[in-house]
């Protein structure tokens, strides 16, 4: 039995969500393990993981409202920013991202984006986001392109950033971008989860009729 919690554990931390084993320790029968003491066992085994991070470069108007947004839901988050005030961390390691690593670029120039994104792209970051136009994206992938870097390093990249909620302020912006990492990190569709009301509602009772 042991060797399996160890197994299932193992499986647990890859996939990152908790689970409940059950165990019949007897030679057949359902959920048995070919034991003869007899009993059951039921083991919850749960990861215990780092909290994600959430790195943002440019600490702006957009920048600070995605900071706070990103506390509030438990990401440990990290933002450089050329200037010192509107950042917390000093300069851009690329050497510290990791998988659970959730890197947003919207910094205010495009050299500065450019800049970081060569650096994020080689490495294991879980999502990688870039605000922009279509007109900046795409002549920053023509440079990308033409010093090496392959198609599927640039399909990493998502851009434009976040979900289309419809909103523009800089605070409604900051939760469309969050929105659209928490729907990588959690493997959601983005789709509304809301039906319509008569849906809910069963079908009117209709008498029946006997025909004679």
């Amino acid at each position: 039995m042991e060797a399996r919690v160890r197994q299932a554990a193992q499986e647990v931390l890859a996939e990152g969500r908790p689970r409940v084993l059950h165990y019949s320790l007897r030679e057949e029968g359902y959920d048995a393990i070919g034991m003869l003491c007899g009993g059951e066992v039921t083991v919850f085994v749960e990861p215990y993981l780092p909290r994600p991070v959430l790195l943002i470069v440019g600490g702006g108007h957009i920048g600070q409202p995605l900071a706070e947004l990103g506390r509030v839901v438990g990401y440990e988050v990290q933002v450089m920013d050329v200037r010192p005030e509107r950042a917390d961390r000093p300069q851009f390691a690329p050497e510290t991202i990791t998988a659970d690593t959730y890197v947003v670029l919207i910094s205010e120039d495009h050299v500065t984006d450019e800049q970081s994104l060569r650096q994020v792209l080689p490495t294991p970051a879980a999502y990688i986001g870039i605000i922009g136009s279509r007109r900046k994206i795409g002549t920053i992938m023509e440079h990308l392109r033409a010093d090496g870097f392959s198609d599927e390093q640039l399909e990493r990249v998502r851009a434009p950033i976040g979900l289309d909620l419809g909103g523009r302020a800089p605070a409604e912006i900051a939760l469309a971008i969050l929105a659209k990492i928490e729907m990588v990190r959690n493997g959601g569709s983005g789709q509304p989860r809301s039906i319509l009301p008569r849906q809910l509602l069963r079908p009117a009772h209709r008498p029946a009729f006997l025909m004679l």
